[in-house]
């Protein structure tokens, strides 16, 4: 009798704790962004300055799609915006999220990698010349799971197959770096989302997927 009780009022209390907007177990879907503006500095060409960016991307990402449009070299730097069109779309059209654009760029890499614990992520690096040297664009986008039943079984999978943050820091630092270390420039970060700690593409060159990325569906 006490078990069956016991049974019951388990039951309501799993009822009454999925139920409403604090359905504890139902997971919700998290949008996150980073983005990275570094300036650089070298005497390189620009074809030599592509070929490295191409080089570092290429590191982590399998399916970016590169381009180096014709581009004029102006006083400041251009900058990428979030487009609230997509590119070819019909006028008036509305993209469902904003869409990076990266008008003035003398190159560009596009790339939807599949990530292990990020959705839909959609990633994107500008190549900026100017007087000065040339700035770096970058821009990520995906969204996580959090919460719910599988929270903990996904933070166990993080720390041992890498997080989709993990995964974008080190693919942004390996573009960087990669730059610095082919034309032997001088690169200082400009701005970040979310603040970089210290200056880690300044460190030796990992190998592909390194510690803290998650691994890719290549």
């Amino acid at each position: 009798m006490k078990s069956s009780m016991m049974a019951v009022a388990v039951a309501v209390a799993l009822a009454g704790c999925s139920t409403g907007d604090g359905n504890m177990f139902a997971s919700r879907d998290k949008k996150v962004e980073y983005f990275r503006v570094f300036d650089i500095k070298t005497g390189a060409a620009g074809p030599e300055v592509a070929k490295a960016a191409t080089e570092g991307i290429n590191r982590n990402v399998a399916n970016a799609t590169m381009a180096s449009p014709e581009a004029q070299v102006q006083e400041q730097p251009g900058r990428f915006k979030l487009s609230a069109t997509a590119p070819g779309a019909a006028p008036g059209a509305v993209a469902a999220t904003p869409t990076p654009v990266c008008e003035g760029a003398s190159w560009t890499a596009k790339a939807n990698p599949r990530v292990n614990g990020g959705d839909n992520m959609n990633m994107i690096a500008c190549l900026f010349p100017y007087k000065g040297g040339y700035h770096l664009d970058m821009y990520a986008v995906f969204s996580k799971k959090e919460g719910g039943w599988l929270e903990w079984p996904r933070r166990l999978t993080g720390r041992f197959m890498g997080t989709p943050e993990g995964w974008t820091d080190k693919a942004m630092n390996d573009v960087i770096r990669t730059i610095r270390e082919s034309t032997g420039a001088e690169v200082l970060l400009v701005e970040a989302k979310p603040e970089v700690v210290g200056t880690p593409w300044m460190e030796a060159s990992g190998g592909v997927g390194g510690s803290g990325g998650a691994k890719t569906s290549k």
